[in-house]
């Protein structure tokens, strides 16, 4: 049964990805965005996920059709609509909301409130809920069956699926113009998405190295996902994605790019599917290229490993229209947003990192058992959602709004000496 944790283990996984996250947090730079407050709806989203038990509510009802080493499976392919990112998210930011709360509850009782209970029975429950659904995660969908990356690799396809992709791949000794060309289209596509994602990673994947038949070689992949081809094929309406459904029309829902390379001194990725390498720019050793899409299989249906959607091989002739696309998107949606008032800027943010859990929910076959519109609450005053209770969101909204930039001080946990971080875990242990 899942939940069904000590509170030892569970202080061990919260310490794990406590320290996954912090490591991940030095490698990140850190630069607000000038058009939306992604701090602020970061942690507005966080208290949703934990304090109104957002995510339990949900998972709770997946799990009772399907276990999540399931969905774990399902996403063991190119262009799946879950991976590390997804999977290293589900536990870190329930986790930060959690330690908002918590640190909000400490500082309370050290004023002399001594009526406050710092984590009630009932929210440890969710939390050994949480936790245990996600350790169930990413070791079902990585190779190297770990929780998170701690060799800087994520490898989760097989070896006879890199052996056909590198076949189908184009070498490019002689074509330096094809190679700037495909540069550019990642390039433009990786504006579009950041815009269209409240300039947020979600959307964007990398996944490699892999190793191929030819000596020295490696393989990785570049994933770009939720591409508008102008058809819905899931046909749940969720909020604040308007400005995504542009009058240009991607050829593509997704578009997968895959980069064969030699003589690379560093190539790793985090859990975020973010590439770091050296040299940066690998032009000169770059050996190979494809393309490749992924047919739209409704999550419901796929079923590991023979139908996880097939992977169709594209000429490189569909990188000048996606490249148009992409530029042609980013101009409609930054006229769109500039319009925008400071709380749909917050919210359009909100939604990006709660209303995902929708995939975990379609994956089950209960993706319409719930009202996903709830943000529209947020703005109108009405409650027609009975996922969210829109007056605590204006209340997360009003307190964090408070600190600088947005940021929750409790984060300076995370930058405290190693002895102290292992016997008080940055996203705190459970409560007394």
């Amino acid at each position: 049964m899942l939940g069904n944790l000590s509170d030892e283990e569970t202080n061990e996984l919260i310490y794990v990805l406590s320290e996954n996250v912090r490591k991940n947090f030095l490698t990140r730079t850190a630069v607000e965005s000038q058009l939306f407050p992604v701090s602020h709806y970061i942690h507005v989203a966080c208290c949703i996920l934990y304090d109104q038990s957002f995510q339990y509510k949900i998972l709770k009802e997946v799990a009772k059709t399907l276990h999540p080493r399931d969905i774990a499976k399902r996403s063991k392919a190119l262009g799946a609509y879950l991976n590390q990112l997804a999977f290293n998210s589900f536990a870190m930011l329930y986790l930060h909301g959690r330690a908002q709360i918590i640190h909000n509850n400490l500082k309370e009782k050290a004023k002399g409130n001594s009526n406050i209970v710092i984590e009630p029975e009932e929210k440890k429950k969710e939390t050994k809920f949480i936790m245990d659904f996600w350790r169930h995660l990413s070791p079902n969908y990585r190779n190297d069956k770990s929780l998170n990356v701690v060799d800087g690799t994520i490898r989760v396809l097989s070896q006879d699926t890199i052996d056909t992709l590198r076949q189908e791949m184009v070498p490019v000794h002689d074509k330096p113009e094809l190679i700037k060309k495909l540069k550019r289209t990642m390039a433009i596509l990786t504006s579009r998405n950041f815009l269209a994602q409240a300039e947020c990673r979600a959307g964007i994947f990398e996944q490699g190295p892999y190793e191929t038949e030819i000596n020295d070689e490696v393989l990785i992949f570049k994933e770009f996902l939720q591409l508008h081809a102008g058809e819905d094929p899931i046909g749940i309406e969720v909020p604040m994605i308007e400005h995504q459904k542009t009058k240009a029309k991607s050829p593509f829902q997704n578009v997968i790019f895959g980069i064969a390379l030699k003589n690379m001194q560093k190539l790793e990725f985090n859990d975020w599917g973010t590439l770091f390498s050296e040299p940066s720019d690998f032009s000169q050793n770059i050996t190979a290229i494809g393309v490749w899409t992924r047919e739209f299989v409704h999550p419901k249906d796929l079923r590991y490993p023979n139908n996880l959607g097939i992977i169709k091989n594209l000429s490189f002739d569909v990188l000048t229209p996606l490249a148009n696309y992409a530029q042609q998107a980013l101009n409609e949606m930054y006229v769109e947003i500039a319009k925008w008032d400071s709380m749909k800027k917050l919210l359009v943010g909100v939604n990006v990192y709660t209303n995902p859990l929708l995939i975990y929910a379609l994956h089950a076959g209960i993706g319409r058992k719930w009202d996903w519109t709830w943000i529209n609450d947020v703005l109108s005053g009405e409650k027609r959602s009975d996922l969210v209770n829109a007056d605590d969101v204006k209340r997360y909204i009003e307190t964090i709004g408070k600190f600088h930039e947005g940021v929750h001080p409790f984060l300076a946990r995370f930058f405290r000496s190693k002895k102290k971080r292992k016997a008080d875990p940055s996203y705190y242990a459970l409560q007394p």
